[in-house]
């Protein structure tokens, strides 16, 4: 089992991107969670085998069509605290 790291901008946030990233996680068995907003870009934790974890990968490039620069960085620790694979998205603005 790995953590993996996946850090990339979008060009649009209000295309279902999140939501049919969520369903290939879970196609592909991986837990974590996806972190986004439309000044920070997509951080994606992704816990799972690296065989999964490497096809993830691939979906978001080939999936990700309005996505620049994917950087993807993988770490030896595994600590499993993802049960499921979940989305946050934070706003940006300041509420005034």
């Amino acid at each position: 089992m790995m953590h993996t790291e996946i850090i990339f901008k979008r060009k649009s946030y209000e295309d279902g991107f999140g939501f049919a990233c969520m369903k290939a996680a879970y196609l592909f068995g991986i837990t974590g969670r996806m972190d986004y907003g439309t000044e920070s870009g997509v951080r994606i934790e992704a816990e799972g085998e690296e065989g999964r974890i490497t096809e993830f990968i691939k979906w978001i490039e080939n999936n990700g069509k309005n996505s620049d620069n994917i950087l993807y960085t993988n770490s030896l620790e595994y600590d499993g605290k993802y049960k499921e694979f979940d989305i946050f998205r934070h706003s940006d603005h300041t509420l005034t």
